[in-house]
């Protein structure tokens, strides 16, 4: 429940970027950590329920690291032409890739 309400969010966050913003993706990353820090809950910075899931969906392909709210924006904003999956964010944020 929780993961599908993050995943709209984020869905209609990166339509409104996308439809009128120049694609600055750090400049975007600096303003949200200067909002992010005033927000009181710890998930809604670290986001623990997305990330928990994107390792379990990416454990043979990817080794994820935890990627945070700022940072998800920014990937978002870089990967404006993709689905930005589990798999298209551990691409854009350089995580290792698995090798079989």
């Amino acid at each position: 429940m929780h993961l599908k309400a993050i995943l709209s969010l984020f869905a209609v966050l990166c339509l409104t970027l996308v439809a009128g913003q120049d694609r600055d993706c750090d400049e975007l990353a600096r303003r949200c950590e200067t909002c992010v820090r005033q927000l009181n809950n710890d998930n809604d910075r670290r986001m623990p329920t997305l990330n928990r899931e994107c390792r379990s969906r990416t454990r043979r392909t990817w080794r994820w690291r935890d990627v945070g709210r700022c940072e998800l924006t920014r990937l978002n904003c870089q990967g404006w032409n993709r689905r930005m999956n589990c798999g298209d964010i551990a691409e854009l944020a350089g995580m290792q890739r698995i090798r079989s």
